[in-house]
């Protein structure tokens, strides 16, 4: 299950949701879903917060509303839906706002609300009395009302919604906004007894977005109620805050995946499990090819059980035991079968980063998860690289990689620790990614 879903009309918008949730600490990535969906499940195990742009912003309604739909359903289940709309609210905000209304409904099975408070106070974007402001101005006194593709008619967030998809709506204020947060929770709670299907409120600063994202949560506790949004960005990621999924966010295990039989590599990796306590498992079978089905249950189980700080090694060789002589078809073959069973158990568990040891392992894992291949950003020791991998659904994914004879006893726990510092520094960064079935 994803944390966050938001379904945006254009990449523009999308990319900058995407910056708000990183900013504010989640794993964010972008997908381009207008015609391909399934990238949406392919990625919701892996981040936090999802952002799909479905270009529909100049489609007409009902073509908008497949679009959406269809995303909602791929990335399903999620804790919060967000419908990304335009500022200026040009293009299909009624309808995007119905749909999602009416997916998550349909899903959950659940009451839905949305809360639409479309201000972006960064980007001088207020919303006064219901009425949405550029720059100080009515919509319909700018240029977006000349707009030649979605021009706007009116800058009253709940005359649109009413007249553009038949929405039962109500409006706080801003004078509700700036009181006590009890008592606007409260008038929320009340307005949803009474049949509300959308709060619009007001908002000019970021300070009431989050004022109201958590009175919503307070008007709606044991109610069994469900929250979804439409707005630019800045009200859900007040409301992903308000309902805590800021704090369940605290990181993923890093993945050691070694395909290498040299004496330096087991050496290696028992002073990982000494020095860093990793997790040490060889791939299931007796002298042979690793069993995918069988790897990939160990490996699911495995990255399940760690902690967001663990490391897990897989390993087709941990003890001298374990040693034996491969044929050429044999050794061929292993490297793929290690790769496909860490492909596997990553398209439902999450991980921070990868640590690869051995270059047949490195080759088959970069094919196997799609990549075109990986940027370089820094020679960690001598022959051992770190970067990321450049194109496919794991696009952005930091990795570490080395040969089997590479270093001396702690070169794989100095390439751990790299690998840690380079999953934080990149923790903000937003990734893009595409779907494989693309290529």
């Amino acid at each position: 299950m994803t944390g966050v879903l938001v379904v945006a009309d254009d990449l523009t918008g999308a990319n900058a949701a995407a910056a708000g949730f990183a900013r504010a600490g989640f794993r964010a990535a972008t997908a381009s879903a207008g015609e391909h969906a399934d990238v949406v499940a392919e990625m919701v195990a892996r981040f936090d917060v999802v952002v799909a742009t479905t270009d529909s912003r100049h489609l007409d309604p009902a073509k908008a509303r497949q679009r959406v739909g269809r995303v909602v359903r791929a990335g399903w289940p999620a804790r919060l839906v967000c419908n990304r709309i335009d500022t200026t609210l040009r293009g299909n905000v009624g309808a995007t706002t119905r749909e999602v209304l009416e997916r998550v409904r349909e899903l959950t099975g659940a009451r839905v609300a949305v809360l639409c408070a479309p201000a972006h106070p960064e980007a001088a974007r207020q919303t006064i009395g219901s009425i949405q402001l550029l720059d100080g101005r009515r919509l319909e006194d700018t240029e977006v009302a000349r707009d030649a593709r979605s021009p706007v008619r009116t800058s009253n967030v709940v005359t649109m919604l009413v007249e553009q998809a038949d929405l039962d709506v109500v409006a706080v204020h801003l004078e509700d906004v700036t009181g006590d947060v009890d008592a606007l929770a409260r008038r929320i709670r009340q307005h949803l007894d009474d049949g509300a299907e959308v709060i619009v409120a007001d908002a000019t600063t970021t300070d009431h977005l989050d004022r109201v994202a958590t009175a919503a949560v307070a008007a709606t506790a044991g109610t069994g109620t469900v929250w979804t949004t439409s707005d630019p960005g800045p009200a859900s990621v007040a409301l992903a805050r308000a309902m805590g999924l800021a704090d369940d966010v605290p990181g993923a295990p890093l993945l050691v995946l070694s395909g290498s039989a040299t004496e330096l590599t087991r050496q290696q990796l028992r002073q990982l499990v000494a020095e860093r306590g990793a997790r040490a498992f060889r791939t299931p079978g007796t002298h042979a090819v690793p069993d995918v089905d069988a790897t990939v249950a160990v490996l699911d189980e495995a990255l399940a059980e760690a902690g967001p700080g663990g490391i897990v090694v897989l390993a087709t060789v941990l003890e001298e035991s374990d040693l034996w002589s491969p044929t050429p078809q044999e050794a061929q073959q292993i490297p793929l079968a290690l790769a496909r069973a860490a492909r596997r158990a990553l398209e439902s568990r999450r991980v921070d980063g990868v640590f690869s040891t051995g270059g047949d392992v490195t080759a088959a894992l970069l094919a196997e998860l799609g990549s075109h291949g990986l940027e370089v950003s820094d020679e960690v020791e001598p022959l051992a690289v770190s970067g990321s991998l450049v194109g496919g659904p794991w696009d952005g994914l930091q990795v570490v990689t080395k040969g089997g004879l590479i270093g001396d006893a702690r070169t794989t726990v100095a390439c751990l620790d790299h690998l840690r510092s380079q999953v934080d520094a990149h923790r903000r960064q937003v990734t893009a990614a595409e779907s494989r079935e693309r290529h």
